[in-house]
């Protein structure tokens, strides 16, 4: 089985159980293979070929698709391989993934989650990867700029479900390309993992999904965003792709900026309402062709936020300035323990 993501659509957390109870999914005849640490990110990224976009040597991660294709046909039994980014493959990227797996019976997961939550999912996450634009750059930019020009904007390419379905059901058969869609907020913690369970043919309880909430990626609050848009401004291109993703990235972002308890992003009602529009548009198409459906369609439809929520943008500068120190004393705890870390494995 391949689940190919979307981004931001609990993979984290799917990814975290798979991982933490391989000895539990083997009794029921589920591998979820191992190669190395981040294996299977490499192997995804190799099959996209984004090498330079994650700063990874094209050489290091060679032949791990391969290895984890040759797994899957040396087991007797279901293989899950999961990454998010496969979900925004091409044609001819799903026809060379699946071609060292001809032979067998591939089922593929798409997972999907209401596209208001997804806007601000999307805008933190390309900040967190070094971009500076506000929300309201993004919605002007990305949001609503789909249209008959190509290429897509990135959002829509990442995120539309639809599509992804139909890419992957080039090459698969449609009933064997499921969506699973995530629950509401405020669904118990194990929801998902019982949708998707749904789908991979085992019995949910064969692990207990309660102590892993789905939110697990780390999320930032509208404070944070703003502060990590403005160094990214500041830094503007001094890092490479790879010490971005480990300093800005992991260690700032989603180190010490994710520790604090921030107001998280809504967004806002008129953008809720296209988002709405496009889903219902949907829906209907994708009913139409046969995918097994995992949990409920409805729970793919925007919900508007409350009346008189801040725009993602509205940051006092004394807000602002505020997360920057206790972010600055953030990193600097973080040094300190780093270098005397450092210090201990020399003495040794």
């Amino acid at each position: 089985m391949l689940h190919v993501g979307l981004p931001k659509t609990g993979t984290t957390y799917l990814q975290g159980l798979l991982t933490g109870h391989r000895d539990e999914l083997r009794g029921q005849g589920v591998l979820y293979p191992f190669l190395r640490p981040g294996g299977m990110f490499h192997a995804a990224v190799e099959v996209r070929g984004s090498h330079d976009k994650f700063g990874l040597d094209p050489a290091f991660i060679a032949g791990s698709w391969a290895a984890l294709c040759a797994r899957a046909r040396e087991y007797d039994g279901t293989t899950v391989i999961s990454h998010e980014i496969l979900g925004g493959a091409t044609a001819a990227e799903i026809g060379d993934a699946l071609a060292p797996l001809a032979g067998l019976e591939v089922h593929v997961v798409v997972t999907a989650r209401d596209l208001g939550r997804q806007a601000t999912a999307h805008w933190q996450e390309e900040v967190k990867l070094g971009d500076p634009r506000s929300f309201a750059d993004f919605e002007r930019d990305q949001f609503r700029a789909d249209g008959p020009a190509a290429p897509r904007p990135h959002f829509w390419h990442a995120q539309d479900y639809r599509d992804a379905l139909r890419r992957w059901a080039t090459s698969v058969p449609a009933e064997r390309v499921h969506l699973v869609v995530c629950p509401p907020t405020g669904a118990p913690l194990d929801a998902l993992w019982r949708r998707f369970a749904d789908a991979l043919g085992v019995e949910p309880g064969v692990l207990d999904a309660r102590g892993l909430d789905d939110r697990v990626n780390a999320s930032l609050g509208t404070t944070e965003i703003a502060l990590l848009r403005g160094v990214n401004a500041a830094l503007d291109g001094d890092l490479s792709a790879a010490d971005r993703t480990r300093v800005v990235k992991r260690m700032f972002a989603e180190g010490v900026l994710a520790s604090r308890a921030g107001r998280p992003p809504r967004t806002p009602a008129p953008l809720v309402a296209l988002l709405d529009e496009v889903t219902r548009a949907w829906l209907p198409a994708i009913e139409a062709t046969g995918h097994p459906v995992h949990g409920e369609l409805a729970d793919l439809l925007p919900t508007p936020p409350p009346p008189a929520t801040p725009h993602p943008d509205d940051v006092s500068a004394g807000d602002e300035l505020g997360a920057a120190v206790e972010a600055l004393s953030g990193l600097l705890v973080t040094a300190a323990g780093e270098r005397a870390e450092s210090a201990t494995r020399r003495r040794r």
